[in-house]
């Protein structure tokens, strides 16, 4: 509903967005666009009328403009005389329940020298303790502001929804550090708890939750959720939070569960948002949805997550829309009682991981450690343009399920440093000894030392267009026979590989064996993640020099993506450079 007040004549007008009947009163008469004298049926929101005088045209009220702040009183009083067959669809309906709360939002200021006696509703009247705020119930619009260098204990949480364009924002007002709340340390606790709410945002907040050394509890730093997971919400975003030193149980306690650590979702969404934000030391995830597959567009996007207990970045649940880029991904899977790896998707639809650096994983349990794994029920997700480098246990894990996966235009330098507990050192895991043809892995670049083998069970492999360079030796492609249809071409292996199996002697015929000619193979550096939108710059080492074999030696894949690692644009129909760099 459009809504404003004349000064003059103290008029009150609503239009409906839908139908565009007008509603107008004046002294509590309400007449119509259509008719000099009050309708019979007014048009009433769909939401609040009682089912006979429901325009069934109109699905939703919306206030685009609100009245001017020096009118308020104005426009209080003149509501005040209207009768309550109007005050319901111009005001009751449109503020609380259809997203137009923004004409009537406020701020809220809290301070650790406020007063909760105080309103609230100014700088010099604030108010004190998270207790109050978590007392209120806030509208659409609403902004939540907590003073810059104060800190709080406890467990905030807020009451209320927002709306869709009026959102409820947490932010920081005033100069300084970013506030901090330190959670309570207590058995499934949060530093802030989301629960059962839509459209809102958090912005700017410093938050820990911690428990002395060797404690059972289940702790997170904020935590989305809901009471069912029938229940879609909508549009959670949290941006420029510094989540640390989250300890929470570890595995082997009867109270452990992955849902816990930095930042998780455990809901079912859509427009689910991380950004910009920093986890370090937490156990056990970093950044996580866990949701049914009716959820839709989660974005983790230019987040530095480190020293994580388990898996980095898990993305759990999405039908479509989601993306997983330029994060940086420092020291995850510090854990090897269990099976973690540094950013996976599982139950997911399309998802794009890409632009991403991820290095330094140390563990991981018996079969993961790997800086990527396309999991179980995953479908159609694209791993593409990222560098990964220093992990302990290889570059990529498929799940016997994982179906239509791309894997392109990456850089892996140096993974597979330490030898699995099955495969020993190995850069590809194959969950449930087959895998997927509709799989493919094309234009990587990889740099390792000797290898136990390429491929860790898998019979299934199509594998083209990639340059695999081992300081040692690699003792074969697959520990299991590669079946005939397998796509085994185009590929530079330097040294070739040994062919530990005769099966494997044919992939001579089909791939070639010379050195690369890298500019600096094996110099790759970390921290080439920029933070920024856009392709790498680095690690430059990887480009070709002039007279490399692999210039124009690939194969024309159809739908290639159209830019390589670096940006650059590849023609549809000419031959390709083998490797991640064109």
């Amino acid at each position: 509903m459009r809504s404003f007040i004349s000064r003059r004549n103290r008029t009150l007008r609503g239009t409906c967005n839908v139908c565009r009947h007008h509603l107008q009163s004046r002294s509590g008469i309400s007449p119509s666009s259509h008719s000099p004298s009050l309708p019979a049926r007014p048009c009433l929101c769909p939401l609040t009328a009682p089912p006979s005088l429901r325009c069934n045209k109109s699905e939703k009220w919306s206030i685009t403009s609100a009245p001017s702040p020096t009118l308020r009183e104005e426009y209080n009083r003149a509501m005040s005389r209207l009768p309550l067959h109007i005050i319901r669809p111009t005001l009751l309906c449109s503020a609380l329940l259809c997203g137009a709360g923004a004409a009537h939002a406020a701020t809220y200021y809290i301070s650790s020298s406020g007063s909760d006696t105080n309103s609230g509703l100014r700088k010099n009247d604030a108010w004190k303790t998270l207790d109050q705020v978590n007392r209120h119930v806030f509208a659409p619009g609403d902004r939540i502001l907590f003073h810059r260098g104060d800190a709080w204990s406890g467990q905030l949480t807020p009451q209320g929804s927002g709306a869709e364009g009026h959102p409820v924002i947490l932010d920081t007002y005033g100069s300084g550090p970013e506030p901090i709340i330190h959670g309570p340390g207590t058995d499934h606790s949060s530093a802030v708890d989301l629960k059962d709410l839509s459209y809102w945002e958090i912005h700017h907040l410093e938050l820990t939750n911690s428990q002395p050394a060797g404690g059972t509890h289940v702790l997170r730093g904020i935590l989305v959720e809901s009471s069912s997971q029938k229940n879609l919400e909508h549009h959670i975003y949290i941006r420029d939070c510094y989540v640390h030193d989250v300890n929470s149980v570890g595995y082997g306690d009867p109270h452990y569960t992955k849902i816990s650590g930095g930042i998780l979702y455990d809901v079912n969404i859509d427009d689910a948002r991380v950004e910009n934000c920093h986890v370090a030391r937490v156990t056990v995830e970093g950044i996580r949805n866990n949701s049914p597959l009716t959820t839709s567009r989660v974005i983790f996007r230019n987040n530095e997550i480190e020293d994580v207990y388990g898996d980095g970045i898990v993305l759990h649940g999405s039908s479509g829309g989601s993306i997983i880029e330029h994060n940086r991904v420092r020291n995850a899977c510090m854990s090897d009682a269990a099976n973690y790896a540094a950013v996976w998707t599982y139950a997911s639809r399309h998802t794009l991981i890409q632009f991403n650096e991820v290095y330094g994983t140390t563990a991981g349990g018996p079969n993961d450690g790997e800086a990527f794994d396309a999991d179980i029920d995953t479908d159609g997700d694209i791993f593409q343009y990222n560098y990964t480098h220093d992990n302990a246990r290889g570059f990529m894990l498929f799940m016997s399920s994982a179906k239509n996966i791309v894997v392109r235009y990456n850089i892996s330098q140096n993974d597979a440093m330490m030898a699995a507990r099955q495969g020993g050192h190995r850069l590809f895991y194959q969950d449930g000894k087959t895998g997927s043809l509709s799989n493919r892995i094309y234009n990587n670049t990889f740099y390792t030392g000797s290898l136990d083998t390429v491929f860790f069970q898998s019979r299934n492999i199509d594998f083209r267009n990639n340059i695999l360079y081992s300081t040692g030796e690699v003792k074969q492609l697959s520990t299991l026979p590669v079946n005939a249809d397998s796509q085994i071409e185009r590929n530079l292996f330097f040294p070739a590989i040994t062919p530990a199996k005769s099966d494997q002697e044919s992939i001579a015929g089909h791939n070639l064996a010379a050195d690369p000619r890298f500019r600096a193979g094996g110099a790759g550096k970390a921290n080439a993640h920029s933070g920024k939108a856009g392709f790498f710059r680095d690690p430059k080492e990887y480009r070709l020099k002039r007279g490399s074999p692999a210039l124009r030696a690939g194969q024309v894949i159809e739908q290639n993506g159209g830019f390589d690692y670096f940006g650059k644009s590849l023609p549809a129909q000419q031959a390709p450079n083998l490797g991640a760099a064109n």
